[in-house]
Protein backbone atom coordinates (compact mmCIF):
# COMPACT_ATOMS: atom_id res chain seq x y z
CA UNK A 1 0.00 0.00 0.00
CA UNK A 2 1.48 3.73 -0.75
CA UNK A 3 2.13 5.93 2.03
CA UNK A 4 2.30 9.46 2.78
CA UNK A 5 5.28 9.10 5.04
CA UNK A 6 8.68 9.29 3.70
CA UNK A 7 11.31 6.39 5.39
CA UNK A 8 12.45 8.82 7.72
CA UNK A 9 9.03 8.78 9.30
CA UNK A 10 8.00 11.97 8.67
CA UNK A 11 4.84 13.34 6.70
CA UNK A 12 5.88 15.30 3.77
CA UNK A 13 4.67 18.89 3.53
CA UNK A 14 3.00 19.18 0.63
CA UNK A 15 3.90 23.09 0.30
CA UNK A 16 7.78 21.98 0.57
CA UNK A 17 6.94 19.67 -2.37
CA UNK A 18 5.72 22.70 -4.18
CA UNK A 19 8.20 24.92 -3.32
CA UNK A 20 10.71 22.35 -4.87
CA UNK A 21 8.55 22.87 -8.07
CA UNK A 22 8.97 26.45 -7.93
CA UNK A 23 12.60 26.60 -7.50
CA UNK A 24 12.53 24.36 -10.99
CA UNK A 25 10.53 26.86 -12.42
CA UNK A 26 7.18 25.46 -12.41
CA UNK A 27 4.64 28.05 -12.24
CA UNK A 28 1.71 25.76 -11.94
CA UNK A 29 3.71 24.63 -8.52
CA UNK A 30 3.74 28.86 -7.61
CA UNK A 31 0.10 28.89 -8.00
CA UNK A 32 -1.15 26.54 -6.35
CA UNK A 33 1.36 27.70 -3.39
CA UNK A 34 -0.16 30.79 -3.68
CA UNK A 35 -3.91 29.89 -3.71
CA UNK A 36 -3.26 27.48 -0.42
CA UNK A 37 -1.28 30.20 1.30
CA UNK A 38 -2.66 33.49 0.27
CA UNK A 39 -6.10 33.88 2.58
CA UNK A 40 -3.96 32.93 5.73
CA UNK A 41 -1.67 35.71 4.80
CA UNK A 42 -3.38 38.11 4.31
CA UNK A 43 -5.75 36.70 7.91
CA UNK A 44 -2.47 37.45 9.16
CA UNK A 45 -1.24 40.69 8.11
CA UNK A 46 -4.58 42.50 8.13
CA UNK A 47 -4.42 41.68 11.68
CA UNK A 48 -1.23 43.25 12.32
CA UNK A 49 -1.90 46.08 10.44
CA UNK A 50 -5.89 47.00 10.41
CA UNK A 51 -5.31 48.06 6.60
CA UNK A 52 -7.23 46.09 3.57
CA UNK A 53 -4.68 48.01 0.81
CA UNK A 54 -1.74 47.58 3.28
CA UNK A 55 -2.52 43.61 3.71
CA UNK A 56 -3.13 43.46 -0.14
CA UNK A 57 0.53 44.94 -0.92
CA UNK A 58 2.31 42.68 1.83
CA UNK A 59 0.56 39.59 0.56
CA UNK A 60 2.11 39.94 -2.90
CA UNK A 61 5.05 41.07 -1.40
CA UNK A 62 5.19 37.60 0.10
CA UNK A 63 4.54 35.54 -2.16
CA UNK A 64 7.42 37.79 -4.51
CA UNK A 65 9.93 36.72 -1.73
CA UNK A 66 8.48 33.26 -1.36
CA UNK A 67 9.30 32.86 -5.46
CA UNK A 68 12.78 34.80 -5.32
CA UNK A 69 13.49 32.12 -2.80
CA UNK A 70 12.56 28.88 -4.01
CA UNK A 71 15.65 28.44 -5.64
CA UNK A 72 17.59 28.63 -2.15
CA UNK A 73 14.62 27.19 -0.45
CA UNK A 74 15.69 24.37 2.49
CA UNK A 75 12.46 22.70 3.85
CA UNK A 76 13.73 22.32 7.26
CA UNK A 77 10.47 22.82 9.19
CA UNK A 78 7.07 22.95 7.40
CA UNK A 79 6.30 25.71 5.06
CA UNK A 80 4.15 27.49 6.82
CA UNK A 81 6.80 27.73 9.65
CA UNK A 82 9.00 29.36 7.15
CA UNK A 83 6.14 31.38 5.45
CA UNK A 84 5.12 33.35 8.46
CA UNK A 85 8.64 34.40 9.64
CA UNK A 86 8.29 36.16 5.85
CA UNK A 87 5.06 37.44 6.61
CA UNK A 88 5.86 38.77 10.09
CA UNK A 89 9.03 40.28 9.22
CA UNK A 90 7.25 42.07 6.27
CA UNK A 91 4.82 43.14 8.98
CA UNK A 92 7.32 44.89 11.17
CA UNK A 93 9.34 46.40 8.65
CA UNK A 94 6.14 47.98 7.37
CA UNK A 95 5.58 49.49 10.92
CA UNK A 96 8.69 50.40 11.60
CA UNK A 97 9.06 52.63 8.77
CA UNK A 98 5.66 53.96 9.16
CA UNK A 99 6.34 54.89 12.58
CA UNK A 100 9.71 56.41 11.12
CA UNK A 101 7.75 58.32 8.44
CA UNK A 102 5.39 59.66 10.61
CA UNK A 103 7.78 60.60 13.47
CA UNK A 104 9.57 62.63 11.05
CA UNK A 105 6.02 64.36 9.76
CA UNK A 106 5.30 65.03 13.62
CA UNK A 107 8.54 66.28 14.34
CA UNK A 108 8.66 68.76 11.58
CA UNK A 109 5.12 69.93 12.28
CA UNK A 110 6.27 70.66 15.90
CA UNK A 111 9.13 72.16 15.07
CA UNK A 112 7.47 75.62 14.45
CA UNK A 113 4.87 75.26 16.80
CA UNK A 114 7.80 74.40 20.11
CA UNK A 115 5.60 70.93 20.35
CA UNK A 116 7.11 67.58 21.79
CA UNK A 117 6.72 64.99 18.79
CA UNK A 118 6.54 61.90 21.30
CA UNK A 119 3.83 63.78 23.06
CA UNK A 120 2.54 64.27 19.45
CA UNK A 121 2.47 60.44 18.63
CA UNK A 122 0.57 59.43 22.07
CA UNK A 123 -2.79 61.87 20.33
CA UNK A 124 -5.35 59.63 19.12
CA UNK A 125 -8.23 60.87 17.19
CA UNK A 126 -11.67 59.60 18.30
CA UNK A 127 -13.45 57.75 16.00
CA UNK A 128 -17.44 58.50 15.57
CA UNK A 129 -19.45 56.51 17.90
CA UNK A 130 -20.84 53.55 15.98
CA UNK A 131 -24.89 53.27 16.42
CA UNK A 132 -24.94 49.26 16.47
CA UNK A 133 -24.04 47.61 19.72
CA UNK A 134 -22.02 44.66 17.93
CA UNK A 135 -20.45 47.15 15.84
CA UNK A 136 -19.28 49.19 18.49
CA UNK A 137 -18.13 45.82 20.60
CA UNK A 138 -16.30 44.57 17.22
CA UNK A 139 -14.39 47.93 16.98
CA UNK A 140 -13.53 47.60 20.72
CA UNK A 141 -12.13 44.13 20.23
CA UNK A 142 -9.94 45.02 17.56
CA UNK A 143 -8.62 48.12 18.77
CA UNK A 144 -8.00 46.63 21.86
CA UNK A 145 -5.82 43.97 19.88
CA UNK A 146 -4.39 46.31 18.11
CA UNK A 147 -3.19 48.25 21.33
CA UNK A 148 -1.39 45.28 22.61
CA UNK A 149 2.44 45.30 22.28
CA UNK A 150 3.83 43.71 19.07
CA UNK A 151 5.25 41.00 20.19
CA UNK A 152 2.29 39.89 22.65
CA UNK A 153 -0.17 40.76 19.42
CA UNK A 154 1.90 38.21 16.98
CA UNK A 155 1.91 35.80 19.66
CA UNK A 156 -2.03 35.89 20.39
CA UNK A 157 -2.69 36.48 16.49
CA UNK A 158 -0.86 33.34 15.25
CA UNK A 159 -2.12 30.94 18.07
CA UNK A 160 -5.27 32.17 18.81
CA UNK A 161 -6.57 32.92 14.93
CA UNK A 162 -4.39 31.54 12.59
CA UNK A 163 -4.48 28.00 14.97
CA UNK A 164 -0.54 27.62 14.85
CA UNK A 165 0.61 25.38 17.83
CA UNK A 166 2.72 27.21 20.74
CA UNK A 167 5.97 25.37 19.03
CA UNK A 168 5.15 26.72 15.65
CA UNK A 169 4.81 30.77 16.85
CA UNK A 170 7.54 30.35 19.01
CA UNK A 171 9.65 29.32 15.63
CA UNK A 172 8.13 32.10 13.74
CA UNK A 173 8.78 34.30 16.30
CA UNK A 174 12.37 32.90 17.09
CA UNK A 175 11.43 32.88 20.97
CA UNK A 176 11.12 29.79 23.69
CA UNK A 177 7.89 27.73 23.84
CA UNK A 178 7.59 29.11 27.26
CA UNK A 179 7.72 32.92 25.63
CA UNK A 180 5.05 32.01 23.93
CA UNK A 181 2.67 31.11 26.42
CA UNK A 182 3.80 33.92 28.93
CA UNK A 183 3.14 36.21 26.02
CA UNK A 184 -0.38 34.84 24.67
CA UNK A 185 -1.36 34.78 28.76
CA UNK A 186 -0.34 38.29 29.07
CA UNK A 187 -2.34 38.97 25.72
CA UNK A 188 -5.30 37.59 26.61
CA UNK A 189 -5.50 38.90 30.40
CA UNK A 190 -4.68 42.82 29.03
CA UNK A 191 -7.82 41.88 26.28
CA UNK A 192 -9.92 40.96 29.01
CA UNK A 193 -9.40 43.77 31.38
CA UNK A 194 -10.01 46.16 28.40
CA UNK A 195 -13.16 44.65 26.81
CA UNK A 196 -14.58 44.35 30.48
CA UNK A 197 -14.28 48.13 30.66
CA UNK A 198 -15.76 48.38 27.72
CA UNK A 199 -19.21 46.01 28.23
CA UNK A 200 -19.23 48.34 31.80
CA UNK A 201 -19.60 51.41 30.11
CA UNK A 202 -22.40 49.89 27.34
CA UNK A 203 -24.15 48.81 30.72
CA UNK A 204 -24.01 52.15 32.55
Amino acid sequence: MGSDRPQTGKVIDPDNELMKRVARGDDEAFKLLFERNHRLAWSVIYRQLGQVAAAEDLVQEAFLRVYRSAPDYQPTAKFSTWFYTVVTNLCLNYKRDRARDRLRLVGSEAEGEGGNPLEQLAVVEDAEPADDESAQRTAAVREAIMSLPENQRMALVLSRYEEKSYEEVAEILGVTVAAVKSLTSRARNTLKEKLQRFMDRLEE
